[in-house]
């Protein structure tokens, strides 16, 4: 069993939000201590003490370091599986699964893509080189570089019993005040992760059976909680059933319970829903000899309960209130900073290892806070952050919805802009996006949030940021991607094209054989972009007129649709392609334009489509994508 067991229970039911979690496979042989000592250019490395000569580690044109795979299987002791078809490689590693591709800058952590900045390679040699930053932050592990003599350190310590709830409190309960559940206090269990935005908490037992605890926010107005309750039980079907229940609870709460086995672990899950939240208790439980470990997790599990807590129970929480508003505090220990986000935000799931980024669950496209950490260069710095960005808005946004302030010294090596849009969107924006310098580092600290929001509450948020100067020799290198710098390749298929860095991964899906996406978000103007290609008899490269006449009329069949620039036809690349524009409105009065350019090949239709608001709609950006749109090509 695999940490893909918990995302595809939560694909088993409505897509209220995505599992960050789960449990790797084959944990025995893992190493909870690591340290990989080099420098650049040298074959002789230290893994966990004891020289090894390896091929040569490299550094690319992105400062990425890449080292041989057999680097990582052997100072963390993850298991590896290679798929010399795809070229495929999936590191397991407790609680993380990383697949990557030879050449694929895309990779998948526990069923979430993140995109790399250097795509794993083949050495002259035929050895697999991987991005070692990645993969060993993203085992937990620490990595630092010395600037002057080019060496990097890797480092994990084992967990220590300050990671236990009982070595930080006598309670005989521990649970969360802010959403509201609580536990008997797990004395035989350490609490080995908890994420930013507390929706997810781990507990690990000895033997590294674990009980993970989820709360997610209901964004919908309605769940079917019984078409939820088949479709679970329908996934857990496919192992062996052991238990399937629905159970009274009062309050108006509904709750499942599901029990399963395979091989390895027994699964047991629970779930319940409120009017504003849905809790998920998932144990995976390792199956031996010894059911003492069983007994003492269904034990805890049973004593799940929510509701509000009382004094006599240890609070995880780190919301507090200021003034009538409640915050969380969040807090990064590699980073050493710290600032205020709003209590119900929640953190977005591909957050890179040096930005952080969190949004309202109800309102994502509109209220979100970021911050950014980037090493100082003569080329990066607060002011020319600064100025960079404020050109980019102001280059993309229409001047008859967007108000740009210049940027404005604020104070030393400190700036902000300020941007107001209105007119146009559902909801008016208004963002500050602040930029200062602390040591050998720059720090960008943006939010974005409805016009109409409470300027004391925005200050506070904005004044909260601390940050202490950081050691670059332990951090290392911390870069950021310019749009007009870097281009990224996106692989879908057999095919692929180029995509600017500021346009970043939003989802990808596949349907079968016969449908397949992939979708991107400008981080500048929230427009987006999405590739899909369709198979079938009717998209034949002679049918094309046909295709596009058929699917512009389904689009706009819909009474919110209407086309604004008839179909018309292009060759690009040898290639011929129908292009045209529709709009949507809202019944709010929301308007944006989708742009469509399409083509068919060998019994496959290929369609760009480039979603913008009003107030992004123009030359600048369509420019951008018809560039997109030039570099489609074969593999």
């Amino acid at each position: 069993m695999n940490k893909k067991l918990i995302a595809a229970i939560l694909a088993a039911t409505t897509a209220l939000s995505a599992a960050p979690f789960a449990l790797a496979e084959n944990d025995e042989n893992t190493n909870d201590k690591v340290e990989i000592a080099f420098n650049v250019g040298d074959s002789i490395l230290k893994i966990n003490s004891i020289e090894t000569e390896v091929e040569t580690p490299y550094v690319t044109e992105n400062d990425t370091t890449l080292v041989p795979l057999r680097v990582i299987t052997e100072a963390f002791g993850a298991k590896v599986d290679w798929d010399g078809d795809t070229q495929k490689i999936t590191l397991t590693y407790p609680a993380v699964n990383i697949e990557l591709q030879i050449g694929n800058i895309v990779a998948t952590v526990n069923d979430h893509t993140e995109t790399l900045l250097e795509s794993p390679a083949l050495s002259e040699n035929g050895v697999t080189m991987v991005p070692l930053r990645f993969i060993s932050e993203t085992f937990g592990a620490t990595v630092g570089y010395d600037n002057d003599t080019q060496a990097i350190l890797v480092t994990k310590e084992k967990m220590d019993n300050s990671s236990t709830v009982t070595g930080i409190t006598d309670m005989t309960k521990t649970g969360d005040s802010y959403y509201l559940w609580s536990i008997d206090t797990p004395t035989q269990m350490k609490m080995a992760d908890r994420t930013l935005d507390a929706m997810t908490t781990k507990f690990v037992a000895d033997d590294e059976s674990s009980m993970y605890i989820d709360v997610y926010p209901i964004t919908e107005n309605t769940v079917d909680f019984d078409e939820e309750y088949s479709k679970k039980k329908d996934f857990f079907s496919s192992y062996t059933l052991i238990n399937a229940e629905k159970l009274p609870e009062s309050n108006g709460t509904q709750h499942m319970h599901f029990q399963a086995k395979n091989k390895e672990q027994i699964i047991d899950f629970h779930e319940y829903y409120t009017k504003d939240y849905r809790y998920l208790i998932t144990s995976l439980i390792k199956i031996n000899d010894d059911t003492s470990t069983k007994d003492m997790i269904l034990s805890l599990v049973d004593s799940f309960k929510i509701g509000k807590i009382d004094n006599e129970t240890y609070d995880l929480s780190t919301v507090k209130t200021e003034g009538t508003r409640q915050y969380r505090e969040i807090t990064d220990d590699t980073y050493k900073v710290s600032f205020y986000v709003p209590a119900n935000y929640q953190m977005e799931d591909d957050n890179t290892e040096n930005e952080f980024t969190f949004y309202e669950p109800k309102n994502e496209s509109t209220s979100h806070i970021s911050l950014g950490i980037y090493s100082k260069t003569g080329d990066t710095t607060a002011y020319s952050l600064a100025t960079h960005d404020h050109a980019i808005r102001e280059k993309y946004a229409s001047t008859k919805y967007s108000t740009l302030t210049p940027v404005s010294e604020t104070g030393t090596n400190s700036y902000k802009y300020t941007q107001t849009i209105s007119g146009s969107t559902d909801s008016d924006l208004y963002t500050v996006d602040t930029f200062f310098e602390k040591g050998d580092y720059v720090y960008n600290f943006a939010v974005t949030t409805n016009l109409d929001y409470d300027e004391m509450e925005l200050n506070t948020i904005l004044n909260s940021i601390k940050a202490e100067e950081l050691d670059s020799s332990k951090i290392g290198k911390l870069m950021r991607n310019d749009p007009e710098d870097t281009l990224n390749t996106a692989k879908v298929g057999d095919y692929q094209f180029s995509i600017p860095a500021s346009w970043k991964l939003f989802s990808k899906a596949s349907q079968g054989s016969s449908y397949t996406n992939v979708s991107y978000v400008n981080t500048y103007t929230t427009s987006g972009i999405i590739y899909a290609s369709m198979t079938g008899s009717d998209f034949k490269q002679t049918n094309l007129s046909t295709v596009a006449n058929s699917y512009s009329k389904s689009i706009t069949q819909d009474d919110e649709h209407e086309m604004f620039k008839k179909v018309e036809y292009t060759s690009i690349n040898g290639k011929r392609y129908a292009y045209f524009t529709y709009t949507t409105t809202s019944k709010a009065d929301y308007k944006s334009y989708g742009t469509v350019y399409m083509t068919c090949d060998n019994g496959t239709a290929h369609i760009f489509t480039l979603i913008q608001d009003e107030v992004f709609y123009g030359s600048a950006e369509i420019d951008d994508f018809i560039d997109i749109v030039n570099s489609f090509q074969s593999k």
